[in-house]
């Protein structure tokens, strides 16, 4: 019978840590409630919940049993109510692992094992020592249920951003917005915010602010002067460049140490300054591949790319952004290489097959007609000056319209299919011919009117958000044509998980 393996004695401490962490909030509401209103202490009393807490703690880290079967893992937990949970290897898509700065202290972590089943990881093993993430990865992958002599293996790196790379990241992304927020949120709650933007905004404790005597200005029309406006777009423009400060920052804690590497027929991808992500794409269940760039991405000539597999659609604590960053920033000279790696595919990219020259003249009328429905309501609030609205909204409309369209296309060609869409931020996905779910032909009435029909590629790590290969505005003929082959050629492939 195959030797159980048991959780790290630390797990007792980090369960019931989330225990802790669960009383924190209440236990602050208690405390302040004691100190306001002198009574019966309600902390103490709250503290005799924990006693359970504790008791489960170690009731979980006895009861818990991980055993590698021929095919295969089975988790056995409980000891009133029992689960045991038997996974195949086969179905097993990704081995995710999490360390914050008290699994490195203690040398421990978290493992969460994906299936791609659903949107949360099929098990999650908290907590096991370091070096038996390793262990785990060899005989889930290589489906070994007993140990066996390993051969060293060559690790080899594809990207390791330096920090210099990482802070132009941050540059490029502008999270600081989202940092700011979150900071201004909890000066908020602890009632700082009055005193350190009061005089800025006005609030209860400046009746006047600077922004508040500005505003007020223009909507009575009266005059401004030329201060004002200087210290308004000051204001602006300090703020602009402590966003993009903020971001970079940001970035260099998120990505800090940034690796991708090559061992075998996985890729290695770790990050993390504080909490420590570290996830497993074996190449084999690589889904698509999508490369992104926005107007700033494409003045450093960079790109971002994402990798999608089909355990790759939760959101807990950062997992699936650890397995679907493949390249947070690259060099758009390095992009070729790296997909034809990780697509295996000798050739990712053949000459773009327009889209039907009529797009245009469907996308223009939609923008137009919104630009005359914007327009019509700017002038009936504030009068004929809205009407200037219109002067920058319609060719505004019809440029990116008559772009848009000029930038849609798609290419399938060997064992890859790909589409790419945008203007002004880009997006382009790779998908393999044999991971290929389902292909969709779609018309609307607008569609039928116009002779015209869209393509839809479905695979099994491809989620809302994403950019889907969904191909518009083709030819009725063409649409008809590329549905066959894609169908027909994917029913060809022997499909593997």
């Amino acid at each position: 019978m195959p030797s159980e393996e048991r959780l790290h004695p630390v797990s007792i401490l980090f369960s019931f840590g989330r225990s802790l962490k669960a009383f924190a909030l209440p236990g602050l509401v208690g405390l302040v409630i004691a100190v306001r209103q002198p009574g019966p202490n309600v902390d103490a009393w709250m503290m005799l919940f924990l006693i359970p807490a504790a008791a489960i703690a170690v009731v979980r880290y006895l009861s818990f049993r991980l055993r590698y079967e021929g095919e295969e893992l089975v988790i056995r937990s409980g000891v009133i109510f029992r689960n045991e949970r038997h996974i195949p290897y086969a179905r097993i898509q990704n081995l995710d692992a999490v360390q914050n700065v008290f699994h490195r202290l203690l040398r421990v972590i978290e493992v969460r094992i994906q299936t791609g089943a659903g949107a949360e990881p099929e098990a999650t093993i908290s907590v096991l020592p370091a070096a038996a993430l390793d262990e785990m990865r060899r005989r889930v992958f290589a489906r070994e249920a007993t140990p066996q002599p390993v051969p060293r293996v060559e690790e080899r790196v594809l990207l390791q951003m330096s920090p210099g790379e990482l802070l132009l990241h941050g540059f490029l992304v502008n999270r600081g917005m989202v940092v700011i927020g979150a900071l201004y949120g909890i000066l908020w709650q602890v009632g700082i915010s009055d005193r350190m933007f009061g005089p800025l905004a006005g609030n209860a404790v400046a009746e006047n602010g600077r922004v508040r005597d500005l505003i007020e200005a223009v909507l009575r029309g009266g005059g401004v002067s030329a201060g004002q406006i200087a210290i308004a777009v000051g204001a602006v423009a300090v703020f602009l460049i402590v966003v993009r400060i903020v971001s970079m920052g940001w970035a260099v804690v998120r990505l800090y140490g940034f690796r991708l590497t090559q061992v075998a027929e996985d890729l290695r991808i770790e990050y993390g300054l504080f909490t420590r992500f570290t996830a497993t794409v074996p190449l084999r269940r690589v889904q698509a591949v999508t490369v992104s760039e926005g107007p700033l991405y494409r003045l450093f000539e960079r790109v971002s790319v994402r990798v999608e597999t089909a355990g790759g659609r939760t959101g807990q604590d950062g997992t699936a952004n650890a397995r679907e960053w493949l390249a947070p920033l690259l060099r758009r000279d390095r992009l070729e290489p790296l997909i034809a790696e990780v697509m295996r595919a000798q050739k990712t990219r053949s000459a773009w097959t327009p889209v039907h020259p009529g797009a245009f003249r469907r996308l223009v009328k939609r923008r137009l007609l919104l630009a005359v429905l914007v327009t019509a309501v700017t002038a009936f609030a504030i009068g004929w000056r809205g009407l200037l609205v219109g002067v920058v909204a319609i060719p505004w409309s019809v440029l990116a319209a008559r772009r848009y369209a000029s930038h849609l296309g798609w290419t399938a060609s060997g064992s890859v299919v790909a589409f790419t869409s945008g203007w002004l931020w880009r997006s382009t996905t790779f998908a393999r011919m044999s991971r290929i779910q389902a292909v969709t032909l779609r018309e609307s009435p607008f569609d039928r009117r116009a002779g015209m029909a869209r393509v839809r590629v479905d695979t099994a790590g491809a989620h809302e958000r994403s950019h889907r290969i969904d191909i518009p505005y083709l030819e009725r003929d063409t649409a008809a044509d590329l549905q066959l082959r894609l169908a027909a050629q994917a029913a060809d492939t022997q499909f593997h998980w």
